[in-house]
């Protein structure tokens, strides 16, 4: 009877460090799935805020010495493909746009969400499921987890596009609705 015992526990014992073995990527394929879920809402929110501008306000800003409101988009973009692919929040080079187009024209400024969140979607992707538990600056002041790094990012989006909100209200448009529900 010993012999069944030993058995019974070995297979336990594989079962258990099998179940273990493919739990970690399980978890980070939800944690990129969830990452990835979150900047595809802010999208939408992104372009819905454009669209609601009307054409006439893209230039405007609430207050002198402030970006205007397709500045303000133009940083949500930038803001998180720099924070994800540095650590930091700085102009990126977006192949094929002309600030002096997109920042002016909405269609071409949607257009420019759109390429800047395809890239972000990239960017996550391209990240090794084991990469979003490995530590990497942010703006060089600290070590992170690529997770939180890309959370960051997200976080500082959100934040910017929020404050896009009084530039509408002076147009004499109404923001539309914030999507805050994540799809899974």
């Amino acid at each position: 009877m010993p012999a069944l015992s030993q058995r019974s526990t070995l297979g336990s014992t594989l079962a258990v460090l099998l179940a273990l073995a493919f739990a970690a990527p399980v978890a980070a394929q939800d944690l990129k799935a969830s990452l990835l879920d979150d900047f595809e809402r802010m999208r939408g929110n992104v372009l819905g805020m454009v669209d609601a501008m009307p054409a006439s306000g893209l230039r405007t800003a609430p207050t002198e010495g402030v970006r205007d409101f397709a500045q303000q988009i133009e940083h949500v973009v930038q803001g998180n493909v720099g924070i994800i692919q540095s650590g930091v929040d700085a102009p990126v080079e977006t192949a094929g746009f002309d600030p002096e187009v997109y920042l002016n024209d909405k269609a071409e400024l949607a257009r420019y969400v759109n390429a800047g969140f395809d890239a972000v979607a990239d960017l996550i992707n391209a990240i090794p499921d084991d990469g979003l538990r490995t530590e990497t600056p942010l703006f060089g002041q600290a070590q992170v987890e690529t997770w939180k790094l890309v959370q960051t990012a997200y976080e500082h989006g959100v934040w910017t596009l929020g404050a896009t909100v009084p530039y509408l209200r002076l147009n004499d448009s109404a923001p539309p609705g914030y999507n805050l529900i994540p799809s899974g």
